[in-house]
């Protein structure tokens, strides 16, 4: 592919592409979470004026038990006193006053009146009427109440408003006999402060709905909502929905029989997400302008590699056959720089192999007798480093810097000095414990193990940091990665066909993609390239390579990984295979 054609792709990809998707992503992220969040919140406010309400007409109620329990309404009603005289004054007395104190107390009755059903009752007309005046419509609906049980009606049914009017009956002192009807008429301001307290103002509009799910008020329904809305609040009884146009809320009034629903226009109550739309477009511009500088500050370094190119070859002659090496850029041979590059490095490295073969060989032959010799020297100076260490903390009774600098003296001639890649399974439990201690040291209580070895060990010989590794991936993908104690478990166990060897972490786990990842790769013997596990799948991977190689057979690694509960490797031994390798390898 052509360099223009590369930079033409590169920026669609890299630029455009990004740039639309992360700014249609935002928007809908940011509409849908408001949007939400906006209906939710009127939902809220709607149930805490139904609340309200709720509390107002449980309070208007207790106006009948009031007068219920009042001996004085009751003997009234119930025709006790014998003459005329007697009930003026009862009433004037003792039953006017507690009316004048319901009105009071409850400043949305307009107005309170008993229906006598005694004949022999003085009636007053505006405390106390004649059942006959009573409407007949609703003396049907009122004749099935049972005692302690009202009902609520709508005076005008139609209305947004309704003026509202409850009634109840009152019994005598015994409940044997229905002596009265109560009827305490509600101004529409009940529900007026209801509208206002779920936010029912300006562009808000509130309606009742029949519980068929009809509007009572079908006009002003159809002049506040187009058809879509209407139909949808026949078909759905959700508590909100939005749509493109609207807004809707609602809920049940259980005692008026009606759903009430308030509803909005989309377009006014969203007006503040256009502005963040407008910003939303302004920053992708901004965006897609520092994005494009930055590709263009990209791409010009195409050029600047044939400049670089150009100037180095210039300077080409027989005292300098150098490569030219690029240190910060990875060139692709595939395109037109990187094969030049390509083809110059190679005919420089020809040229020079036949001209200063000789003499590179030879500097080449110094130069490994230095570093065998330098290599020789180190390990020792490491050993008698850490010895020496020791000792001062022994001396200063610094007990664990000296535990601390002798398990890792250990762990050092195991890793270094040693010039064959096998060992014994006992060697390696021991190296594998002076690593779990100085790990212990470093981590305190936050790191528990315990090693639990049932074999015969000694005789069984295996490549060498086959179980360090797995034990280094549950301290670091375990303990180091949660701050609860992680406890580290080993375990060598054996059947007659097998030798179990167990490195189980309560650890965080393995994430389930990632683990079947592992699972594939250790399957299939093929190495894992992601970033995120690079560490683990590497060691793992390393691992049962070499136990397939060397101990062969049915010889395997499996692992078991639960998120949030540990991981298990189990390291598994073919007996039979194994024992040959250890006469083999001894």
């Amino acid at each position: 592919m052509s360099i223009t054609r590369k930079m033409i792709l590169g920026y669609i990809i890299l630029i455009f592409i990004p740039v639309l998707v992360f700014g249609y992503h935002y928007y809908t992220q940011t509409y849908g979470n408001l949007t939400r969040q906006f209906v939710e919140s009127r939902q809220k406010i709607l149930e805490q004026a139904y609340a309200n309400m709720k509390s107002d007409f449980i309070r208007i109620q207790s106006v009948q038990r009031l007068l219920q329990y009042n001996p004085y309404v009751t003997d009234y009603l119930d025709g006790v006193y014998q003459t005329d005289a007697d009930s003026v004054y009862a009433l004037i007395r003792y039953i006017r006053p507690l009316y004048t104190q319901s009105l009071f107390a409850n400043p949305e009755i307009e107005s309170i009146v008993i229906y006598k059903m005694k004949n022999r009752v003085l009636p007053v007309t505006d405390l106390f009427r004649d059942q006959s005046l009573l409407n007949a419509q609703i003396e049907e609906k009122v004749e099935h109440l049972k005692p302690g049980k009202g009902l609520w009606i709508r005076e005008e049914p139609e209305a947004s408003k309704p003026d509202l009017i409850y009634y109840q009956h009152i019994y005598n002192t015994q409940f044997t006999e229905r002596i009265g009807l109560l009827e305490i008429r509600i101004r529409n301001s009940l529900i007026g402060n209801f509208y206002a307290a779920a936010g029912v103002e300006g562009n808000w509009h509130a309606f009742l709905l029949s519980p068929d799910g009809r509007p009572l008020n079908e006009g002003e329904a159809a002049s506040a909502l187009d058809e879509q809305t209407l139909h949808r609040l026949g078909q759905d009884d959700s508590a909100f929905f939005i749509n493109r146009k609207s807004i809707v809320n609602g809920l049940n009034i259980d005692e008026l029989n009606v759903r009430v629903v308030v509803a909005g226009q989309a377009g006014e109550v969203f007006y503040s997400i256009k502005q963040r739309e407008r910003i939303l477009v302004t920053l992708i511009v901004l965006l897609l302008v520092g994005l494009s500088v930055a590709y263009y500050a990209m791409a010009s370094t195409i050029t600047k590699r044939i400049l670089r190119l150009a100037r180095f070859m210039r300077t080409l002659n027989n005292d300098n056959l150098r490569q030219h090496i690029i240190k910060h850029d990875k060139l692709d041979e595939r395109d037109e720089i990187g094969f030049l590059t390509a083809t110059y490095n190679s005919m420089v490295q020809r040229v020079d192999e036949l001209i200063n073969h000789a003499h590179r060989a030879e500097l080449r032959n110094k130069e490994a007798a230095y570093m065998v010799l330098q290599a020789q020297i180190k390990p020792h100076f490491l050993y008698n480093t850490l010895e020496t260490i020791r000792m001062v903390a022994e001396s200063n009774n610094d007990r664990e810097a000296a535990d601390i600098s002798f398990w890792f003296g250990k762990l050092m001639r195991y890793s270094l000095s040693s010039k064959q890649d096998v060992t014994t399974l006992e060697r390696e439990l021991e190296m594998i414990t002076f690593y779990l201690k100085i790990h212990k040291m470093r981590l305190q209580a936050r790191l528990t193990y315990e090693i639990d070895v049932s074999v015969e060990v000694k005789p069984i010989a295996c490549p060498r940091f086959i179980l360090q590794p797995i034990v280094e991936n549950s301290i670091v993908h375990g303990a180091s990665a949660v701050l609860r104690p992680v406890h580290v478990r080993l375990q060598v166990e054996e059947t007659p066909e097998e030798i179990r060897i167990r490195i189980e972490d309560n650890g965080p786990g393995i994430e389930l993609d990632k683990r079947l990842a592992i699972q594939n790769q250790i399957t299939n013997g093929s190495e894992l390239r992601s970033e995120g596990e690079e560490s683990r799948g590497i060691g793992i991977y390393n691992v049962s390579e070499r136990i397939k190689s060397f101990f062969r057979g049915t010889s395997r690694l499996d692992l078991e990984s639960r998120q949030g509960e540990g991981t298990c490797v189990t390291i598994i031994i073919d007996k039979g295979e194994a024992k040959n390798e250890s006469i083999d390898r001894g």
